[in-house]
């Protein structure tokens, strides 16, 4: 292939801006460049509760299906850390289970190390060379809290990593005010979604909403969608949608001088780059997060954490399993579609559809920094 063919660049107008060619979606060495250096950025790792208390440890992998790194999540009292759980030796998992102890110790070769993942001892090594050395220790990563919400990074390698501050920061300005240390997991609302289409197409989804009032009956009378609106950060998006007439919204006044003051919200979307999505109601959060499985499948994982049970099954958040299930018809639809022969690349429809744009934007800065 030759080099126009292998790479591309998003037009910074959204109203002259192609989107991505079909290829982008299609198996292929893309897609391995796109789980190395897009993938790699700020994830959804843990729930901070579920860390042993007052010392111990929580394994916990990082995108299973696709990056699928072995962490650990360790508590002591320097605080939490999150560091491999491979084994320095040969490999093997640390730890398999969530423990309570001061230390971690490998079950295979009985290789230990301290919370920290730094190297304490190794039967069987007395008299090898140069040893401990710093790569004995376990490797560790950033591990970063907001909420109950335990977040960690492996890297970009494609380049355009931000620290956690600026990811998280528009969606702390915009709802911190809110009760999230009284919001309660709640398992039964847990949902695992595979959908057979690209992790990128689930994305493009969600982030615009000129197919709600085709595809979401329900939710659209819910909404006034005359006032649903857009905003961009660097590192993600928000879509406001207010409620109609006698529909549920935030009931409480916002904070004064909030950029929603006076107006009836009955939700917030956010979506930071490149697969964590928040949608904030008025009786809690949905978390969901978007795994690829392959080049064309995915995962959706969603958790509910709920501060006001009195709201549930009211409001834009009140069939949320409704939604998804036409999404992902959407989703799939898409992907037999990107399959033909026939297709080219898109256009975008300027007013509704910036956060796709923005997406398509960050995707390819990740994937070609040299043509961006």
């Amino acid at each position: 292939m030759s080099a126009p063919d292998t790479q591309f660049a998003i037009h910074p107008d959204v109203a002259q801006a192609s989107t991505p060619p079909a290829w982008l979606y299609r198996p292929g060495p893309i897609q391995a460049r796109i789980r190395d250096r897009v993938l790699g950025g700020w994830q959804w790792l843990a729930d901070e509760p579920d860390v042993p208390a007052p010392t111990g440890v929580l394994p916990a992998t990082l995108l299973p299906g696709s990056l699928a790194e072995p962490l650990l999540v360790t508590r002591s009292n320097e605080g939490l850390r999150c560091v491999s759980n491979a084994c320095t030796h040969r490999g093997h998992l640390v730890c398999s289970a969530p423990a309570r102890g001061a230390q971690l110790r490998c079950p295979y070769h009985g290789r230990r190390f301290g919370l920290d993942g730094a190297f304490l001892s190794a039967p069987g090594f007395e008299g090898a060379a140069s040893f401990p050395a710093p790569e004995d220790d376990l490797a560790q990563l950033p591990l970063a809290q907001w909420g109950p919400w335990l977040f960690t990074a492996l890297g970009t390698p494609g380049g355009g990593g931000v620290d956690f501050e600026t990811w998280i920061g528009p969606v702390s300005r915009r709802v911190g005010f809110l009760p999230f240390e009284r919001a309660v997991r709640r398992p039964e609302r847990s949902r695992r979604w595979t959908v057979d289409g690209h992790f990128a197409l689930y994305v493009e989804n969600y982030l615009e909403g000129l197919h709600i009032p085709f595809i979401h009956p329900g939710l659209v009378r819910t909404l006034d969608f005359g006032s649903y609106g857009h905003e961009l950060f660097p590192s993600g998006t928000l879509q406001i949608a207010e409620a109609a007439e006698g529909e549920l919204a935030f009931e409480s006044p916002l904070p004064e001088g909030h950029p929603e003051a006076g107006r009836a919200i009955a939700a917030w979307y956010f979506w930071l780059f490149p697969n964590f999505m928040l949608n904030v109601y008025p009786w809690g959060v949905s978390l969901n997060r978007v795994r690829p499985l392959g080049d064309n499948r995915t995962a959706i994982d969603f958790e509910s954490y709920v501060f006001a049970p009195e709201l549930l099954g009211r409001g834009a958040g009140g069939d949320l399993d409704a939604v998804e299930r036409e999404d992902e018809l959407a989703v799939e639809s898409v992907q037999r579609g990107l399959r033909a022969s026939l297709w080219r690349r898109g256009r975008y429809a300027p007013e509704h559809e910036v956060g796709t744009h923005h997406f398509h934007r960050l995707l390819a800065q990740h994937l070609f920094p040299e043509s961006s």
